[in-house]
């Protein structure tokens, strides 16, 4: 458990970057809207943390802390998704990358 507190600073700080590359306030990012363009937002979310290591369990409480319900599949079908798009449009590769600094 404290490892995934150790943990919150970096997903904090993923939510953090999307907004400043979205617009996007919190709020939207956590809400159950199925717009595609916050749902991508959350895609990306769950894409920085499983590539930085996070487990789908750890990203489940995350989400729920910020008040955003979901499930493993959820979470599993969201990343296929992303990675079809990102296969089509190879800039997400290079705004994945750029989203995934964390400062210290």
């Amino acid at each position: 458990i404290k490892r995934r507190i150790m943990k919150q600073y970096i997903f904090d700080q993923f939510v953090k970057n999307i907004i400043n590359h979205t617009g996007y306030t919190k709020e939207e990012i956590f809400s159950t809207t199925k717009k595609s363009e916050i749902s991508l937002a959350r895609k990306v979310l769950y894409k920085l943390c499983i590539d930085r290591g996070f487990s789908i369990k750890a990203i489940e409480e995350y989400m729920e802390r910020n008040g955003y319900k979901c499930h493993t599949n959820t979470i599993h079908q969201a990343l296929v998704s992303l990675d079809k798009i990102m296969a089509n449009d190879p800039d997400y590769q290079t705004i994945i990358k750029n989203l995934s600094n964390v400062e210290a």
